[in-house]
């Protein structure tokens, strides 16, 4: 089977045919390597490791040279997240990382209103909440917290 990643790239170039100038949203590879050795649905890996890239690809809003185009095919990406999701055909595993998202989205708002108290713990948070929620919805045996430190690295 086609790594994780191959899969991504593929299935967002082909949503972003005709998007000129496009970049397809980068993956982290610490989360794409775990998401090739666990065995969950494809639709699942592929939910998580996109609305992870999408997110982080919008974090970018408002940084220089990040363009409306930029927004579209973050928002797009998002969009696969969705589909993804969706084709999972498990609604509970959707209503779980829709409600990551909105954690993520709080954590990121406590942290820019007050700088000065944040702490690596919730920035580990913030940037591992999509891959821990994966693994604890489908109990998967893991190090988290050594995975958040090894995404954290990756990052800082």
């Amino acid at each position: 089977m086609d790594k994780i990643e191959k899969i991504y790239n593929k299935e967002i170039s082909n949503l972003l045919k005709g998007v000129q100038n496009s970049n397809v949203p980068v993956v982290n590879p610490i989360i794409a390597e775990i998401l090739n050795n666990i065995n969950v649905d494809t639709h699942a890996k592929l939910a998580t490791i996109s609305i992870d890239a999408s997110m982080r690809f919008l974090n970018r809003i408002g940084e220089p040279n990040v363009s409306n185009q930029d927004i579209l095919i973050g928002d797009l990406v998002s969009a696969y997240f969705y589909k993804c999701a969706t084709l999972n055909k498990d609604l509970k595993f959707l209503d779980t990382m829709t409600k990551a998202i909105s954690k993520q989205n709080e954590l990121k708002q406590t942290l820019a209103s007050d700088k000065k108290n944040a702490d690596s713990n919730m920035i580990k948070e913030i940037e591992s909440i999509y891959i821990t929620t994966l693994i604890d919805y489908y109990d998967i045996n893991m190090d988290k917290e050594k995975l958040k430190d090894e995404i954290y690295a990756y990052y800082y």
